[in-house]
């Protein structure tokens, strides 16, 4: 006779096979129904674009129309095939190219992740260079994590950036006073900013300058940097057809590249590095904390000349660029530079020189620095790829598979008229001010020069700190002028791509020191 007890029994006897059967069978359905969702995804095709040759693909409009202003090429296609458009750079590479705010969003934040690695050109391989530069690292790699936390121990947190603040302020005075000494005379905004610009770096790197602003000959260590940003500049017709990448490697760009490179890490090698080892002198600057990681073993010393290269370049250069397009345009816009000046005067007063607790007064100059921002940035294409396996769809739209390439326009979007209505080619700092004020990270993504996500600049808070006080301290009682020749508003304001944006000629101007300074 059975007890009551028995169906009970039986029933626990089996809920551990019912519950096992249930979730083999929840996996199934889901392992389907995301395998049905991949196959969907993948079935999508890429986004419209020009029609390509069935062998190089769209390869003669890089080499073409796209080869010196790529930035203007793109936008202009974009008018014909989208916001969102898609090449073939030979047999099997494709390149997507984004000129929107709202894409720009959705590659940028959405799917950060899955772009997150930086799209890798041929001739930055030359020396092995792009294996350990944080610029070209996939950002799960764990040198890249520790040079960006290295970057942002003096480019980003509080007390780092109250560190270079001593450093820039320095500086700048410097080259406030060089300019002053020049009243009178033509001189190359680009040449004296950069000089100014490449020591507070160095000087925030391993405490010493490298450029003379006074002696024009004492430049050597320009020469040193200038062949390697004009050969990376160039496009490589590896990255189309890597086959011919063995060809290139030997009469190309990357051996040419190779030679330049070899010259600037010797420099960081023996008159930086190794003085400094032999010395044991500390410093408290950046190459002291790289050098402690070397003695536990955490970086290599070629490692740390590819960091040191890394920081010249992408530091100095940005901020040059912008501070020049910035005099060009106010020299372009006498009203808006008399705007300045005017602000200058007024929250200044008989203050000699600009220091960086004196920006928050200024929001005219801000705007300024905003607004050429918006029309030149000095990045205009944002360079990233695909990594993730089973590729990246799109607004439910397009497909983007695994090591597709991708760009955005920042020109383009600092443009679109769809985002920027009121006039978007011209000079209006106004648009920044007031109620229209907007953060160098704006939620709709219509002014993001910086980037976003895990690869946004690392030293953007310096860039908005460095970049206003320079322009300031230029203008601070002293009026400019064009040279002799020159008509007001005559600035040339054509610009050339090259490895940031930059003016096409350079600007010239004349400082003539207010007689109270």
């Amino acid at each position: 006779m059975q007890t009551s007890t028995e169906p009970i029994m039986v029933v626990w006897t089996l809920l551990p096979c019912v519950v096992v059967t249930l979730i083999i069978m929840v996996q199934i359905l889901h392992t389907r129904k995301e395998r049905a969702k991949r196959v969907s995804r993948e079935s999508l095709p890429l986004p419209p674009g020009p029609k390509g040759h069935p062998i190089l693909g769209n390869l003669l409009y890089v080499i073409g129309p796209l080869r010196h202003n790529p930035h203007r090429g793109l936008a202009s296609l974009a008018e014909t095939y989208g916001p969102i458009m898609s090449f073939r750079l030979g047999l099997t590479r494709s390149l997507v190219v984004v000129s929107s705010a709202a894409m720009a969003h959705e590659i940028l934040v959405k799917n950060d992740a899955a772009l997150a690695a930086r799209l890798v050109p041929d001739n930055v391989c030359a020396l092995s260079y792009s294996s350990t530069s944080m610029v070209f690292l996939p950002s799960s790699n764990q040198l890249w994590k520790q040079l960006r936390v290295t970057i942002g121990s003096r480019f980003s947190s509080s007390r780092g950036l109250d560190m270079t603040r001593v450093i820039l302020e320095h500086h700048a005075r410097q080259l406030t006073v060089h300019l002053r000494a020049c009243s009178g005379k033509p001189v190359s905004i680009r040449e004296a900013v950069s000089g100014t610009v490449l020591n507070v770096i160095s000087n925030v790197l391993f405490s010493k300058d490298v450029v003379d602003l006074c002696d024009p000959r004492a430049q050597w260590f320009r020469g040193l940097i200038a062949p390697v940003l004009e050969e990376w500049s160039k496009p490589s017709v590896s990255d189309a057809f890597p086959f011919l990448a063995p060809l290139d490697h030997l009469l190309g760009s990357r051996s040419r590249i190779s030679t330049h490179l070899a010259k600037l890490f010797k420099f960081f090698k023996e008159e930086i590095i190794e003085r400094r080892l032999a010395s044991n002198e500390k410093h408290d600057d950046l190459l002291d904390v790289l050098l402690a990681r070397h003695a536990s073993s955490k970086i290599t010393l070629q490692q740390i000349s590819t960091f040191l290269t890394d920081m010249f370049i992408a530091a100095s250069e940005t901020s040059t660029s912008t501070v020049q397009w910035a005099m060009a345009q106010l020299l372009h816009h006498p009203e808006k530079m008399e705007k300045v000046s005017a602000e200058l005067a007024l929250r200044l007063g008989s203050k000699d020189y600009v220091e960086e607790s004196d920006l928050d007064k200024l929001p005219y100059l801000q705007a300024v620095v905003k607004e050429t921002l918006r029309l030149h940035p000095a990045l205009p294409l944002i360079p990233r790829e695909v990594v993730a396996h089973d590729g990246v769809s799109l607004s439910g739209l397009y497909h983007l598979p695994v090591e597709t390439g991708v760009v955005i326009n920042l020109w383009a979007i600092g443009r679109d008229p769809m985002v920027w209505p009121q006039q978007p080619e011209k000079f209006m700092p106004e648009r920044f001010l007031g109620d229209n004020a907007m953060h160098f990270q704006s939620k709709d993504f219509a002014f993001r020069p910086f980037g976003a996500g895990r690869r946004v600049c690392p030293g953007m808070d310096y860039t908005v700190r460095s970049v206003p006080l320079l322009l300031a301290l230029i203008l601070h009682k002293t009026e400019w002028r064009l040279p002799d020749g020159i008509a007001t508003g005559g600035v040339d304001l054509n610009d050339r791509y090259g490895t940031v944006l930059n003016l096409a000629t350079p600007l010239r101007a004349v400082p003539l020191v207010s007689t109270t300074v």
